[in-house]
């Protein structure tokens, strides 16, 4: 379900979201809300809602509810996403080097050994793209 200008700028004003979980949306699901479905193995789906949170994840997360349900709802997607990352994005595990947005990212997309493996590289790239796009068009509007 494509969303248009006028609904994802509704939705922004409704959900606040930090640059990070604004850039994993659009990396994830291009801001698209609702029943969204991610991969499949088996014919079995691994992922769902706008963040694409698994069902493990949501379960780490203590979020209540039931997934992939709680998960079509943008607002229970961000609540997710912040309550997994309080369990596992502790200062402590950061490696020397790597950014706290960083860190985010990739435990976001590969668990919390994600930071820890190159698989999760990639993803980190896509996210920091959006979040030097989000930057510049800042930064343009600041003129």
């Amino acid at each position: 379900m494509s969303i248009s200008l006028l609904e994802l700028l509704t939705v922004l004003l409704t959900v606040e979201m930090t640059p990070l979980e604004q850039a994993i949306w659009k990396v994830e699901t291009n801001c698209e809300t609702g029943e969204i479905w991610g991969d499949y193995v088996d014919g079995v789906p691994r992922s769902a809602g706008p963040f694409q949170i698994g069902a493990a994840y949501f379960s780490d997360s203590g979020v209540r509810g039931q997934w992939p349900e709680v998960v079509f709802d943008l607002k229970k997607s961000v609540e997710c996403f912040r309550r997994y990352m309080a369990r596992y994005a502790k200062p402590h595990r950061i490696p020397a080097g790597m950014s706290l947005k960083e860190f985010k990212a990739r435990t976001h997309v590969g668990g919390p050994k994600g930071p820890y493996r190159k698989s999760s590289l990639p993803y980190w790239e896509k996210v920091k793209a959006e979040l030097e796009k989000a930057k510049e068009s800042q930064n343009e509007k600041d003129v």
